[in-house]
């Protein structure tokens, strides 16, 4: 890959952004995403916008999932105003299932220390789980980003 960039997530808007595919190598875990958009700030971006990517590889180096979630509401006819945490049922998801086409929507760190980060990663699953929302929770040592190009502005940029 081109771009390789280390710990800048919080660099890095993933929302909207879905799985293509995850595998492990040792202790590695590795999420390929259809895109991702890199944010203006970012130091490998000299363009000034936030801008949207090819495929992109983020490698949580030392890595444990804390936990993998699904908000299941196939139980849930003819209700109007669904409130997910509320009237779902809470699902431990096999990680691997819940990432099958996993959009997030929003991810956040929560914890940041010396020797690990933890992030939480929100979003909508696949159809396979009726886009359900789910969550997942990682804690790793280490994160690298990879991409190979800027395709075009951010979606959130003026086009």
């Amino acid at each position: 890959m081109k771009f390789i960039s280390e710990d800048t997530l919080n660099l890095i808007s993933l929302h909207d952004c879905i799985t293509e595919e995850i595998s492990t190598e040792g202790q590695n875990l590795l999420v390929v995403f259809e895109h991702i958009d890199v944010l203006s700030e970012h130091p490998l971006n000299d363009t000034g916008n936030a801008m949207y990517t090819g495929k992109a590889i983020i490698t949580f180096i030392d890595y444990e999932i804390l936990e993998s979630i699904l908000y299941d509401t196939s139980g849930l006819h003819g209700k109007n105003g669904i409130v997910v945490e509320e009237d779902a049922q809470k699902i431990e998801l096999e990680f691997a299932e819940l990432m099958d086409d996993f959009e997030v929507l929003k991810n956040e760190e929560l914890q940041t220390t010396d020797s690990y980060f933890i992030h939480r990663f929100d979003g909508s699953t696949s159809l396979k789980y009726n886009a359900d929302f789910g969550y997942w929770m990682i804690k790793y040592k280490k994160l690298i980003i990879e991409w190979e190009e800027f395709i075009d502005k951010a979606w959130f940029e003026r086009r």
